[in-house]
């Protein structure tokens, strides 16, 4: 059985506080916290595809060193045992709550301005200063969440040359083409292909299929997975919504995150409120198929698989709590997760493994 290097962004600062950086044995399935970076609000963070000894992440906060804007930090993550902190720059964009690191540049979703950032970097973590910036504007029906632009997640789709942007403010999922041309521009396209969602949805985080063919969107105001089909560039119109709270908690809950299993044939949604994980088994043509819910304590955002898929880690961020679960098999087509152990972390949003220690 593997160790695996395991992050954990909180809603805090201070010492031993801030990222989390610790160890998860898939012995057992034992979760240990080595060491922290002080950095305050650390949410979503990615390891650098270009060396893994490189963690990047954002700093939610409204400002910077009095700069407004939050921030973009880069971690050296070489030592199992230590975390250091290689630079960190202002984003320019208020509540940076989501990042995507590709080729030579760092995408951050900043929520409260409705941008996103566009950063560059090199191999050994340092970030250059000079930003550009591309900007949503309108709004939605929901007049309380929908007042303007709220960017809030982006990832690069699978093998397609796209970065999927989530804006929940405007009900659409925008998919930028991507070509990258060192030394001159981002290589972001200005002519998105565009995923309408249903008016008032609030479309948060999404997840492609194995091999990029369907793309799942949660929506976090309507708690709700729209399937889409994204094939040779072209986007269909939602060919499902598919509930993701228990009947019986179906108010006052807000839809969080959402991850594909590494073996493909899972997805699970997170629900804040319902207090829950929603398992689902990815079927023929990327049907989505109930298989049921994990119990979680109070207001797990985030959660993530271990690398062998057989361990969930979530993190809640009003519970103060990391919780483990271990993936079981029942009979032909019977999943389920069983709890085996639970940490202490300060309000914890995200869960991020590394590489093998």
């Amino acid at each position: 059985m593997a160790k695996y290097k395991i992050f954990i962004g909180t809603y805090s600062k201070g010492p031993g506080n801030g990222l989390l950086y610790g160890e998860f044995n898939e012995n057992g399935g034992k979760l240990r916290i080595n060491d922290a970076l002080d950095i305050e609000n650390p949410a979503y963070m990615q390891i650098s595809p270009q060396n893994q000894d490189v963690l990047y992440g954002v700093s939610e906060t409204a400002s910077f060193n009095s700069e407004k804007g939050g921030a973009l930090f880069s971690a050296d993550i070489s030592d199992p045992l230590k975390i250091r902190l290689i630079d960190i720059k202002c984003t320019h964009g208020r509540s940076p709550c989501h990042l995507c690191v590709w080729d030579d540049f760092v995408f951050t979703a900043n929520y409260s301005d409705g941008s996103l950032s566009i950063m560059e970097t090199d191999k050994r973590g340092n970030i250059d200063p000079a930003f550009r910036a591309l900007v949503h504007f309108g709004k939605g029906p929901n007049l309380e969440r929908q007042e303007a632009s709220h960017i809030h997640f982006a990832s690069m789709a699978p093998g397609l040359g796209y970065l999927a942007v989530c804006d929940l403010g405007l009900d659409k999922v925008f998919l930028y083409p991507y070509v990258y041309r060192r030394n001159t521009d981002s290589g972001l396209s200005t002519a998105p292909k565009i995923a309408l969602c249903p008016p008032g949805s609030g479309p948060r985080h999404l997840a492609f299929s194995k091999g990029g063919k369907y793309m799942y969107v949660l929506t976090e105001l309507s708690n709700m997975v729209l399937s889409y089909h994204f094939e040779d560039g072209i986007i269909s119109d939602p060919l499902r919504e598919t509930p993701c709270l228990p009947p019986h908690r179906a108010h006052n809950s807000h839809a969080a995150a959402i991850h594909v299993s590494p073996d493909g044939k899972l997805l699970l949604a997170s629900n804040r409120g319902a207090d829950c994980i929603t398992v689902f088994a990815i079927r023929e043509r990327g049907n989505l198929e109930l298989l049921g819910y994990i119990e979680n304590q109070k207001e797990p955002r985030d959660f993530n698989f271990s690398p062998d898929g057989n361990w969930l880690v979530s993190a809640h961020q009003k519970g103060d709590k990391l919780e483990i679960f271990k993936k079981e098999s029942g009979s032909e087509d019977v999943v389920y997760f069983i709890k085996t152990g639970e940490i202490s972390a300060p309000a914890p949003v995200c869960v991020l493994f590394g590489g093998e220690i």
